[in-house]
């Protein structure tokens, strides 16, 4: 995919905070494609947005209805009361999009801490998914030692206080592999310089109280985990890990891709959507 697609316009709806614990009623999202039946929603990572799906959008939305959604805390909608919210409450928050966009059921796709609100999503709200789709999947970091875990945090609030513009001159380096294109990275840092500190902050707290293999063996969607061998965020073994604990699953590894293969290599990636969507 040589030309960079352009990205179909913000769209705005109110969802019913109440349900997820949200301050205000204002969710953001992207959508492509004809409004039917088939529906691919799209969840991003820590610091992204629906901004880093352009591709998957432009792609995908030639046979499906696609929306990428922005999490409570990203690009216009409104965060969560709790400073610390937990997974289940970000899976409350995609349902309560969903119902408002009469979305029944969908194959959904997430990257990073998004592949966690996905699986998070799936254990919780049995019926409402077709497939799943966990790209440089995480885990959570509540297996991880202590130390470990406030180190993690800290760097996080560290890049939260740099300010966004900052923080996407230096996260990108850590979030492509040494063979990005240029293209790549300018739509990487992009992506990072719409983040707040606050939604920021609150996803890392989400993500430090989780652990999705402690779950894992309830979500009986047919499950694809895909990471790249370069990965240094979510390296392989830990989508093996969660694919070990997922019965309906296959994990596949990205040669020489790192964090965001949507970015990297979104020929490849969408090649793999569309296969395991179309058989599901």
């Amino acid at each position: 995919m040589s030309a960079v697609p352009a990205l179909p316009e913000l769209k705005l709806v109110a969802v019913d905070p109440a349900r997820s614990g949200m301050e205000g009623a204002r969710m953001s999202y992207m959508e492509s494609g004809p409004d039917r039946r088939d529906t691919v929603v799209l969840l991003h990572g820590i610091g992204s947005n629906c901004t880093g799906w352009r591709y998957v959008l432009d792609a995908l939305g030639t046979q499906y209805r696609v929306i990428a959604w922005n999490a409570p805390g990203y690009y216009l909608t409104d965060n969560f009361f709790d400073p610390a919210p937990g997974n289940w409450q970000y899976a409350d928050a995609l349902l309560a999009l969903m119902d408002t966009l009469a979305i029944t059921s969908a194959h959904l796709v997430g990257s990073s801490f998004g592949s966690l609100v996905g699986a998070s999503f799936a254990a919780r709200h049995l019926g409402r998914v077709r497939s799943l789709v966990l790209l440089g999947a995480s885990r959570g970091q509540k297996w991880l030692p202590a130390e470990e875990r406030a180190r993690r945090l800290s760097a996080r609030d560290a890049a939260a206080r740099m300010g966004a513009v900052a923080m996407s001159e230096q996260r990108w380096r850590v979030l492509l592999g040494p063979n990005a294109s240029e293209t790549a990275i300018r739509l990487t840092k992009e992506v990072l310089m719409a983040t707040h500190p606050r939604g920021l902050m609150q996803s890392a707290r989400a993500s430090d109280a989780t652990d999705v293999c402690e779950f894992a063996a309830t979500i009986s969607d047919a499950t694809l985990l895909a990471s790249g061998s370069e990965d240094k965020v979510n390296p392989p073994e830990i989508g093996r890990a969660i694919a070990a604990a997922i019965p309906r699953s296959q994990f596949v590894e990205l040669p020489g891709l790192s964090h965001l293969p949507k970015l990297e290599d979104p020929e490849r990636t969408v090649a793999l959507l569309k296969k395991h969507i179309a058989e599901k």
